[in-house]
């Protein structure tokens, strides 16, 4: 999703294997193209990581010099909007009630548009699969190199 929401130009996950290489003739593509900048997000446990790719890049032989930003630095703070202030309301009420009723030891979050209970072992240590139909979408809007 932060692949969507940023405009990334190209996209790496655990799910399908990158070749550095591919993404560097990516990179000299959109450069051909116009563009001055090139952004790639690389998701945890993608192969190669976020380190080597940004070696791989600055060896590449050619003019471009990459720089590595970890979103965790740079992806908290902003104002909140309204759907921010009215989920926060939202889930702070079921907390309450969860808690009013007797059903301790869970968590509230949002599913859809409605606010849900869950166990907090269900939810600890878990991974989200990959929506396949964000991913084609990613594909669709920006380049991921195969």
């Amino acid at each position: 999703m932060s692949a969507l929401a940023g405009g990334a130009d190209a996209v790496l996950t655990p799910e399908f294997e990158t070749k550095p290489e591919d993404v560097v003739r990516l990179l000299e593509e959109s450069y051909e193209g116009g563009k001055s900048h090139f952004i790639v997000v690389v998701s945890e446990g993608a192969s190669p990581t976020a380190d080597e790719l940004c070696g791989h890049i600055n060896h590449a032989g050619e003019s471009y010099a990459a720089d590595l930003t970890a979103a965790g630095h740079i992806q908290s703070g902003g104002s909140p909007t309204a759907f921010d202030r009215i989920l926060a309301g939202r889930l702070g009420a079921e907390a309450v009630e969860a808690l009013a009723d007797g059903d301790a030891g869970k968590m509230v979050g949002l599913r859809g548009d409605a606010i849900e209970r869950h166990a907090l072992d269900d939810v600890v240590g878990g991974e989200r699969p990959l929506d396949p139909g964000l991913y084609e979408l990613a594909g669709a809007l920006a380049r991921i190199p195969r």
